[in-house]
């Protein structure tokens, strides 16, 4: 196969950065929308942050498809920065899986359209528990809009509307799943923030890998104790704590 020539290499060149432009436009769009109009998010807040504050309740994301890996990607985050959370795959939790969901719980349902079968059917059953009064759940929904099945169950929305994606002939999720993910960290370092969860009580959520290094550099001298034995030490290779944390310019606790 032949190599691209120069020109070709620049016109690819340009259409990724065009593509990161129509993404950052995106996010910069949404601020400028929940600045303009800050009641939108608020419901979805005080739920979060009343879910944070009660002993024992969590927050369960939950989806399917590409939301779904949204949503994993968002309680693992919630978890290492201080909240507890969880991912829930919708289709199992209707086979069984239901079940770990508990009082108190907030339920994070990822769906753009807001019209998935399997997160609309899951939303639609813990709903009617918490009418009959057999759940005290949390309903939050997050998607294009909440006029939607999945909107009208919950009892908040954080929405994330795009006006197109990368593609115009393929409707991959792209920039709308850039958003989701977006709105998901910045709430999760908010809820960081509120409970004042700090350097040092990361080092000793993530004592591995850079990241782990990094935060007992800046933490307390004791956490210096939380340090494991490199994974070479059982014979799983090098330190390679994840995909993220290898990378040098992750994190600004770097040296």
């Amino acid at each position: 196969m032949a190599l691209p020539t120069t020109d070709g290499l620049g016109h690819a060149i340009e259409a990724v950065a065009d593509a990161l432009d129509m993404v950052s436009l995106a996010v910069r769009q949404h601020a400028d929308l929940l600045r303009r109009d800050p009641r939108a998010l608020q419901p979805a807040l005080e739920i979060l942050l009343a879910t944070v504050d009660t002993l024992r309740s969590k927050v369960v994301v939950t989806g399917i498809g590409k939301s779904f890996l949204i949503g994993k990607k968002l309680a693992a985050t919630l978890t290492s920065v201080g909240t507890h959370a969880i991912s829930l795959h919708a289709t199992e939790a209707l086979h069984g899986d239901m079940g770990i969901i508990g009082p108190g719980d907030c339920v994070l349902a990822l769906s753009y359209s807001g019209e998935t079968e399997e997160v609309v059917r899951l939303v639609s059953i813990l709903r009617a528990m918490q009418r009959r009064q057999m759940s005290s759940v949390r309903l939050i929904g997050m998607g294009r809009s909440r006029h939607t099945p999945l909107g009208e169950l919950c009892d908040a929305w954080i929405g994330c509307p795009v006006g197109a994606e990368l593609s115009r002939d393929v409707c991959a999720p792209t920039v709308s799943s850039s958003l989701m993910l977006a709105i998901g960290d910045a709430i999760a370092i908010m809820l960081m923030n509120h409970r004042r969860f700090d350097s040092t009580d990361f080092a000793r959520n993530h004592p591995g890998g850079h990241l782990g290094r990094a935060s007992r550099r800046i933490s307390q001298p004791q956490l210096q104790q939380l340090s494991t034995p490199p994974l070479s030490t059982f014979g799983c290779g090098d330190d390679d704590d994840d995909d993220y944390d290898d990378d040098d310019d992750c994190c600004p606790m770097r040296e």
